[in-house]
């Protein structure tokens, strides 16, 4: 009796032991700094901080789409540069790399033990509703990318190329009012200042503040066209 219950312990203790290992590993992340959103196994997700790990996922075949933020032809658009599958085995960590312009690198390897991350997250779905609601702060730039951001446009010493490699910036990223307030200030000249403040709207992840904003301007004129431009938003 007692050589069976042995047996048996034996057993469970063999079998718990493979599927505590029964698990895979598969991030995502980008070279450049477009946004990408991604359908993994049916669910949608934005990428944060460039990249995103699902761990501890069952080994299988997932499906998997990816839609990255390009400028083509002056058209700004998300635009789909992987429709496939990924295959995550066991005790494998995959990865895959989105260049800066949508071509994509695979690599694999054994999962690297980690007896530090006890509490992983991993991400969270998004819901269709919450891409308008939520993803602009999800996207919001860090004080690292807004300081890269200050330190670019601060090179262009004529405003109107400034101004311009500003919509470019904007287009991928999102801001607060007062990183927006920072830029506004670099234009001088409150014609131009007032054509970034009108652009800038709409990456915005606090509209409810953003007419805070008329205080920048000097000009009567070009305040009363500010409040006007956000009355008709």
């Amino acid at each position: 009796m007692k050589k069976t219950v042995l047996l048996l312990s034996l057993i469970i203790s063999f079998s718990a032991g493979l599927l505590a290992q029964d698990k895979s590993n598969f991030t995502i992340s980008t070279t450049g700094s477009s946004n990408l959103r991604i359908i993994f196994a049916g669910k949608k997700y934005s990428l944060q901080d460039r990249s995103e790990t699902f761990q501890n996922q069952i080994p299988g075949t997932y499906s998997l789409v990816i839609y990255q933020w390009q400028s083509r032809q002056g058209r700004d658009e998300y635009v789909k540069v992987y429709d496939g599958s990924v295959k995550l085995n066991n005790r494998r960590h995959v990865e895959l790399t989105v260049m800066r312009f949508g071509k994509t690198a695979w690599d694999e390897s054994d999962i690297a033990p980690d007896s530090w991350n006890e509490n992983y997250n991993n991400p969270r779905p998004i819901r269709d509703q919450e891409y308008t609601n939520n993803n602009q702060q999800n996207w919001q730039a860090t004080a690292t990318e807004f300081a890269n951001v200050k330190k670019a446009l601060g090179n262009e010493y004529n405003e109107e190329e400034r101004l311009t490699l500003a919509k470019v910036i904007f287009k991928n990223n999102w801001f607060s009012v007062a990183q927006i307030k920072e830029i506004a200030q670099t234009f001088y000249n409150e014609e131009r200042k007032l054509r970034f403040l009108k652009f800038a709207y709409d990456f915005c992840v606090d509209k409810a503040s953003y007419f805070s904003l008329a205080e920048l301007f000097y000009s009567s004129f070009n305040k009363k066209d500010f409040i006007s431009f956000l009355g008709s938003k």
